[in-house]
């Protein structure tokens, strides 16, 4: 007999079966993870429509930024700046990330792309791609223009590829610069504190580095993590997934814990991942599902509203 878990969210009663397939209305979601190379506007509008996810933080690069524009009105989306990107191209993908061949944006065009609101927000931030740590010199203008600009920042703090490295590694994207030592979320403890208004999330929970990223929720308070990819089998196996969101809620931080995708074939089991935790709260759930980063980034009250 198929396990039956029911989770209540902002918008009702959700059930769900052993398979994790969720029944009945969906809870309201804020997806703080999305790239733009993994999808298409027109793929992710029908997306948003079908799983109740009411915005979106949308990593993309300088020529995809009108075409999102078009699509997603303001109010459901916030466009942000995948940087660096090595000779001007994006590591994951063929496509480039600004005009200039050059790993990072030029300053002055990011500043006025910024004031002109057609960006608001850098990242996902991926230097560990590069083998380059959050406190790199290189990257300091850029903490500085988002503190001073006021728009949050996310950083890829997790797995990247498996054995990214190595040419052996099974991903299509060979990246031998790749330092896992570089997600270490206290690398960004200089940044935090040089830039104390800055307001940052950590991709991908900052797994496997649970005490690290405790450390460091705890002793700044302008940091989030968002889970995105960890409830992907491909990419973390359930159980360790469920260990780190365990260990983050104990420790006293579920309110600054997000719902974040990256992928776009996994958004629903995502979303059902958290549903069927047993071990949250249903206040919990919808506030890593939706309350939580409306209040990071913002948002009206009524966005999380079922």
């Amino acid at each position: 007999m198929a396990r039956w878990i029911v989770a209540v969210g902002l918008a009702g009663v959700i059930q769900l079966s052993g398979s994790g397939q969720a029944n009945g209305p969906r809870p309201p979601v804020i997806d703080m993870h999305v790239h733009s190379t993994n999808t298409s506007p027109r793929d992710q509008v029908a997306r948003m429509k079908e799983l109740n996810v009411r915005f979106a933080w949308v990593a993309t690069v300088a020529p995809e930024l009108p075409l999102w524009a078009e699509a997603l009105p303001a109010n459901q989306h916030l466009p942000g700046l995948t940087l660096p990107c090595p000779g001007g191209r994006a590591a994951l993908s063929p496509g480039r990330c600004w005009e200039a061949n050059t790993d990072f944006p030029d300053i002055d065009w990011l500043r006025a792309e910024i004031e002109a609101g057609r960006i608001k927000a850098l990242g996902e931030l991926v230097p560990q791609l590069m083998g380059i740590a959050p406190g790199d010199a290189r990257l300091e203008p850029y903490w500085a223009l988002a503190e001073t600009s006021d728009i949050p920042v996310a950083i890829h703090m997790g797995p990247g590829p498996p054995s990214a490295a190595y040419p052996s590694s099974p991903s299509p994207f060979k990246l031998p610069d790749f330092r896992m030592a570089a997600n270490d979320p206290l690398l960004l403890e200089e940044v935090l504190l040089r830039h104390k208004r800055l307001r940052l999330v950590l991709s991908h929970g900052g797994w496997p580095f649970l005490d690290s990223t405790l450390a460091l929720l705890y002793a700044h308070p302008n940091v989030y993590v968002d889970v995105g990819a960890l409830h992907a089998e491909f990419m973390v196996p359930r159980a360790s997934y469920y260990r780190h969101l365990r260990g983050l809620v104990e420790a006293g931080f579920g309110k600054r814990i997000v719902f974040g995708s990256d992928f776009p074939n996994v958004v629903g089991a995502g979303i059902n991942a958290i549903l069927a935790a047993d071990f949250l709260t249903p206040a919990q759930k919808s506030d890593i599902l939706c309350a939580n980063a409306a209040r990071f980034l913002r948002l009206p009250d009524a966005t999380c509203a079922p």
